[in-house]
């Protein structure tokens, strides 16, 4: 069974291994605004203000959020086991960023790391930057879910972050120790010592921890001169062209030291405005779940069918 999750929903997959245990709001009523240009302005502050929650019933129609909460909660609770390395492995790092000690320890085993990093890239950056950027780039031409303007919207964004990286700035041991501080910091404020705990959340609850996750990821970028908040304070969306329930919008930001844009195209559902591709992988990740349970099913008739064609014979 695949346990590929709503495709919108991937940024809280990346903190999906923090959680918030503190006591659960009850949802509130959000809905996406009636226009495109305030939905995209009101998605940008749900990520300002690290509420992923909103961000995702922004993202999607009530009727399909509804659905694709049901298929991530579904396949959560039908996920494989854990196998014993992997939980062994996580209750590690997490004991290790948790820990009274872990800024110091964390700094200690990271030193030695850096000195090699040092050593070893003198002469040899401008080679590593142009080899990494075609590789970023070459990545984001072959991935067939990314649409020709997340592409390039893509492109761009690398070349920010490769005129940004350059080896003062991740060797800097003040910067390291900020960026560990504000990791450990976050790890402990979510408490989830054990994947079976990750493991098990349902959707709301893990994009509620996802949210604490992301604003301890803003932190320690903060540490290396990337400000994520404000490029999302510099969200600016200007209608470009709107005809019936389609509409394209150029949204531009700043991002690092320049100005990044690409056109968003919005369709309207239930009078709200939503990102037409967000809605599509939606839809498609629903369909492809429909058609796995078909197939499983189908399988499940078939072998009793076997079984007595083999009696009778």
């Amino acid at each position: 069974m695949s346990r590929k999750l709503p495709a919108w929903g991937l940024l809280a997959l990346l903190s999906l291994t923090l959680a918030l245990g503190a006591c659960r709001r009850e949802p509130e009523a959000v809905t996406a605004p009636g226009n495109p240009v305030a939905a995209v302005e009101g998605l940008a502050k749900a990520l300002r203000d690290n509420d992923l929650v909103r961000y995702s019933r922004l993202s999607l129609p009530p009727d399909l959020h509804a659905r694709s909460e049901a298929l991530w909660n579904q396949r959560v609770a039908q996920a494989e086991p854990i196998t014993p390395e992997d939980a062994a492995e996580y209750e590690e790092m997490m004991a290790r960023f948790t820990s009274p000690q872990a800024e110091a320890e964390l700094m200690r085993d990271l030193e030695p790391k850096l000195a090699k990093f040092e050593s070893e890239v003198q002469g040899q950056w401008p080679m590593m930057q142009a080899a990494g950027g075609m590789f970023l780039n070459a990545a984001i031409q072959a991935n067939t879910e990314l649409s020709p303007a997340e592409k390039t919207h893509g492109a761009e964004v690398v070349s920010s972050l490769i005129a940004w990286a350059q080896p003062a700035l991740f060797t800097d041991r003040k910067r390291a120790r900020t960026a560990i501080a504000a990791l450990a910091s976050t790890a402990r404020e979510v408490d989830l010592p054990t994947l079976a705990q990750a493991r098990a959340l349902p959707m709301m609850p893990a994009l509620e921890k996802g949210g604490i996750a992301l604003a301890g990821v803003k932190q320690a970028a903060k540490a290396y001169d990337m400000d994520l908040d404000r490029s999302l304070d510099g969200v600016k969306a200007e209608l470009v062209s709107s005809e019936g329930d389609n509409a394209t919008v150029k949204v531009s930001y700043p991002f690092l030291d320049r100005e990044v844009s690409f056109d968003l195209a919005m369709v309207r559902r239930d009078g709200g405005w939503y990102s037409a591709d967000t809605i599509a992988q939606a839809e498609r990740e629903l369909a492809e779940a429909a058609a796995e349970a078909k197939a499983a099913g189908s399988g499940a008739a078939a072998a009793p069918a076997d079984d007595s064609a083999a009696s009778a014979d």
